[in-house]
């Protein structure tokens, strides 16, 4: 790993992941483990969850709907009743809204809040508390995205999910740190996953709609979930104990570069 980091800088803690059935929250699953972490892989899809947790020696499946409070609150209390206790808690689970204000729905909203934002409040504040009553010095990770800061059309309630999602991690990492409890967000570009893939095919032209994600990030392509999910690991290390309240970017240049154009429209329309 360079900098003195062994392959297993893990070893030995424990890491729940959500939404870890597919995609950037699978590929964290399986870094965290290779790290040395004992994982617990979380997700409402409980066919994909118990596949990521089988391919994953030691992982075991959880069940979670991140919408409701009450299996946040049993995910980590059933992590810590196996585990004794919690050491690494990434709010992974999350949804995208491809659809504009003007068509967004009062149900659309409420679903992607419950989701997004509370799902991550919900997971990380009790985490947070099995972590303190434990004397844990432990990390907890949201996955944000780069739309908290840029954003485009047809995206405005993701985009403000993953704002609020921001704001949260910096007031968390404030009341953590008394504690020694970090917390911090990833942001990821436009990356190659199942939701990506799905949202390119409810398109017109699902190879063109991808191009055109790949070339708007400076390195020219999607990122790859193993990508995101190195950078979660390093934010979980002890390599990165100096590191509380802020967004580490995995987005391929994307937030770096000035965008002299119309703006990627998602839907393909043209307004």
């Amino acid at each position: 790993m360079g900098c003195g980091m062994s392959s297993r800088f893990l070893e030995g803690r424990v890491a729940v992941v959500t939404g870890a059935a597919h995609g950037i929250g699978a590929a964290c699953a399986r870094v965290y483990a290779e790290a040395g972490a004992v994982v617990v892989v979380s997700d409402v899809d409980a066919a994909g969850g118990a596949a990521t947790a089988a391919a994953i020696p030691g992982a075991r499946f959880l069940r979670c709907d991140v919408s409701k409070a009450a299996d946040c609150a049993a995910l980590i209390g059933q992590a810590v009743a196996a585990h004794g206790r919690i050491d690494i808690l990434h709010a992974n689970a999350g949804i995208e809204l491809c659809r504009s204000i003007w068509d967004t729905t009062d149900e659309e909203w409420d679903r992607i809040l419950a989701i997004n934002l509370s799902g991550s409040f919900w997971c990380a504040r009790d985490a947070m508390k099995a972590m303190r009553a434990a004397g844990t010095k432990g990390v907890v990770t949201l996955t944000a995205s780069p739309h908290a800061f840029v954003t485009s059309r047809e995206i405005a309630a993701y985009a403000a999910t993953k704002a609020g999602q921001v704001g949260l991690m910096r007031a968390m990492a404030l009341e953590g740190a008394p504690f020694g409890i970090r917390v911090n967000a990833v942001l990821p570009g436009a990356t190659d996953t199942p939701m990506l893939q799905r949202e390119a095919e409810s398109s017109g032209d699902p190879a063109a709609l991808l191009a055109t994600f790949a070339a708007a990030q400076p390195m020219g392509r999607l990122v790859r979930p193993e990508e995101v999910a190195r950078v979660a690991a390093f934010l979980a290390s002890d390599a990165a104990s100096g590191v509380t309240g802020t967004c580490v970017a995995a987005d391929g240049g994307l937030m770096a570069a000035i965008n002299a154009g119309a703006g990627i429209s998602y839907t393909g329309e043209t307004r």
